[in-house]
């Protein structure tokens, strides 16, 4: 029910060349996973010529006791974030190692006075739900953050259903008993026994800031529904099967009550059905589910609410060249870039006459522009508008 990464990692270099963005920052959780989209990505990035500025690891949890040490290490190379050219980063990560991230950034911009303005991309696991300690901290940093959302919509009744949960839930359930006390900054307790006052259970889910709480469904929520629809049909298709004791499958007689996963297998690969959104839910050939990526423009407020526009779509099966589509026009960028689409280059491109000279020992993005010889011109290349004039021809 969960798709691939690697069609994520794709869409993030389609919506780089897209924007001829070629010099970037990179940000990967410190763990297998994070080696596992570096080794991807990256040569990636190099068959489309995007180089990175700077690689740097962030924390896999926010709950270890070296946490603070860690981040103390990595203020040192946060450096930089300032000097860098790059205004465009790309962050991959678990939502744990996310608040990890927002914790670096939280503690770089104190330390360093002032956190640039960038263009963040981020892949499906990005979330601004914070723990509560989080809840305070400003984040206008990354307003206008483009990420590749795993598709989802609300269910018939869902947003109701949010707003009837109350805390007498909490009976049995340390989930939501914890959740309602640090969201709320109450107790289900003894209020003598505690520091803070008692819950009313009048307190109202909607009431609290994006960060801590949203009232929509998100993707990977959305998956899990899908999932379990998918094998409740599975179950009555062989249900039915069952109570009609003529039919076999593959030779063998089905049991209802007394059935092995490996039986579902047979029936969930020709699920196919129209969700209570009335979307479709279907695998292909390699038992893979059928699904998009919406691609969210992140856009923040100062009192900590925030609100996600879609602005686009990564269709992984659509025909080639015609899996990303965008309404670039409806982005909405940092303030810093004062709404005007920003650059990443290494460098500007040469101008016409001038042809691209290495520099020795950097990356192929960066380069000097020297004027061609008497009698050659350069030669161009690239689309109108986005000329590069790469070397030196005879005219």
């Amino acid at each position: 029910m969960v798709p691939d990464d690697i069609f994520q990692y794709m869409g993030v270099v389609r919506l780089l060349h897209h924007f001829n963005w070629t010099w970037i920052g990179l940000f990967a959780v410190d763990d297998e996973n994070g080696d596992r989209f570096l080794q991807i990505l990256m040569p990636l990035l190099y068959q489309n010529r995007i180089c990175c500025d700077f690689t740097l690891r962030t924390p896999k949890r926010t709950y270890t006791g070296d946490l603070i040490n860690r981040i103390s290490e990595l203020l040192d190379k946060y450096t930089v974030l300032v000097k860098s050219k790059a205004n465009v980063y790309v962050a991959y990560g678990t939502p744990t190692s996310m608040h990890a991230l927002r914790m670096l950034v939280f503690e770089a911009e104190g330390a360093l006075s002032l956190f640039p303005g960038k263009v963040w991309i981020t892949t499906s696991q990005w979330t601004f739900e914070s723990w509560t300690l989080q809840r305070i901290w400003d984040t206008q940093v990354f307003h206008g953050a483009i990420s590749f959302t795993i598709h989802s919509n609300n269910p018939p009744r869902f947003t109701k259903f949010l707003q009837t949960i109350n805390p007498s839930w909490a009976k049995g359930d340390d989930f939501i008993r914890s959740f309602w006390e640090e969201a709320f900054g109450c107790t289900l307790k003894h209020a003598d026994e505690h520091e803070h006052e008692p819950c009313t259970g009048k307190e109202s889910l909607e009431s609290l800031p994006g960060i801590l709480f949203e009232m929509s469904m998100s993707g990977q929520s959305y998956n899990i529904y899908n999932a379990v629809h998918a094998v409740a049909r599975a179950l009555h298709a062989m249900y039915i099967l069952r109570a009609n004791p003529r039919k076999l499958i593959e030779g063998w007689r089905m049991e209802f009550w007394n059935v092995q996963p490996w039986q579902v297998h047979h029936f969930l690969r020709s699920i196919q059905f129209n969700n209570s959104v009335g979307e479709m839910v279907r695998f292909n050939e390699n038992k893979e589910l059928v699904t998009v990526f919406d691609v969210t423009n992140w856009v923040t407020f100062p009192n900590s609410s925030f609100t996600r526009v879609k602005v686009g779509r990564l269709d992984p099966w659509a025909s080639p060249g015609q899996e990303l589509t965008l309404c670039a026009d409806q982005i909405v960028w940092h303030t810093s870039f004062n709404q005007v689409q920003p650059i990443s280059v290494c460098n500007d491109s040469c101008h016409p006459g001038h042809s691209k000279i290495k520099i020795e020992g950097e990356k192929f993005c960066c380069y000097d522009c020297a004027l061609c010889p008497a009698g050659m011109i350069a030669e161009q290349k690239g689309k109108q508008g986005e000329e590069e004039f790469e070397k030196c021809i005879k005219g």
